[in-house]
């Protein structure tokens, strides 16, 4: 059987018919006709494989026997949507199992520190409702960053402007930030607490505690709150954070963060960026919907491979 190493997915693809141009969108439609270029084609996983791989990512368990049953004779598109319409199950805590995966891998990736007010169990829990918007809800990627980038916990984890804007890099952007890119910073400058004086004794039951609010009246007096960043000029986080979800970098960095998610390699980069460009596109064109990335990676060729094949 001829095999073509397609090491740039992490998967090798087989000579064997399974997948036509056209059946899932876009990502397919790349992935078949680069095969078919090559006089190869590629070999989806059995069902009771691919409805095992399914349940564990989406919903963090494996499949009962009902759910094999129900899904044998499932194309993946049926099979990703049957596990994201599953609801509460005992370990998720009320919501959704696909929201609660997902909360597990966010998790992660934001809510990380040893500081106590970035602990408070009221900024955690602000953060979480607001991430698991964009599962249940199907929430803007691009907005919960708006909102991210000015919430409690974020500023409480930076506490300094140039903390802020290297952590918005790497959060957001996927990588720090240069040296001619850290000045952004100052646009966070204007942020002060509402309370210094408050004990840390106060943290959980004081909702003063290490709150910071946004006084413009600092900037230009106490503190410089203008800087320069890709040839524009701003002097509000509003400004910065514009700049920084209005990027294609932006797109691109959510593309290749779920990708990393879903398929455990990172994206094909200089031998086949044509994937995350038009990832990153088509999550443009689709208000920035992470429920629709999920499925378009889970749904292809590079997700749907037979086990020894991947």
């Amino acid at each position: 059987m001829k095999r073509i190493l397609f090491a740039l997915f992490g998967i090798a693809l087989s000579g064997s018919i399974v997948l036509a141009a056209g059946e899932n969108g876009p990502l397919n439609d790349m992935i078949v006709e680069f095969l078919t270029e090559r006089g190869s084609t590629v070999q989806l996983a059995p069902p009771n494989q691919l409805t095992r791989r399914m349940s564990i990512d989406l919903t963090g368990v494996t499949p009962t026997l009902a759910d094999m049953e129900a899904t044998e004779a499932m194309s993946p598109e049926q099979m990703f949507d049957y596990y994201v319409g599953i609801g509460p199950m005992p370990h998720t805590g009320g919501i959704s199992a696909y929201a609660w995966v997902n909360l597990l891998h966010d998790a992660d990736e934001f809510l990380f520190s040893n500081s106590v007010q970035f602990s408070q169990v009221t900024h955690i829990q602000e953060y979480n409702t607001q991430l698991e918007r964009l599962y249940s809800e199907d929430w803007s990627y691009q907005e919960f960053t708006r909102w991210a980038l000015t919430s409690q916990m974020f500023l409480n984890r930076f506490p300094s402007g140039a903390d802020r804007a290297n952590a918005a890099f790497f959060l957001f952007l996927g990588r720090d930030s240069f040296s001619n890119e850290v000045p952004a910073g100052n646009m966070w400058n204007g942020y002060v607490l509402r309370n210094p004086n408050l004990d840390a004794s106060d943290a959980e039951t004081n909702p003063d505690y290490h709150v910071y609010d946004y006084d413009p009246s600092r900037c230009g007096t106490e503190v410089i709150c203008e800087a320069e960043l890709w040839s524009q000029v701003g002097s509000t986080p509003e400004a910065v954070i514009g700049q920084i979800v209005e990027s294609p970098l932006f797109a691109e960095a959510v593309v290749e963060r779920y990708w990393q998610r879903m398929i455990g390699t990172p994206l094909p980069g200089v031998d086949f960026p044509v994937i995350r460009t038009s990832l990153a596109q088509n999550l443009i064109a689709n208000n920035y919907s992470v429920n629709w990335l999920i499925r378009e990676i889970a749904t292809s060729p590079a997700y749907t491979q037979e086990m020894m094949f991947r």
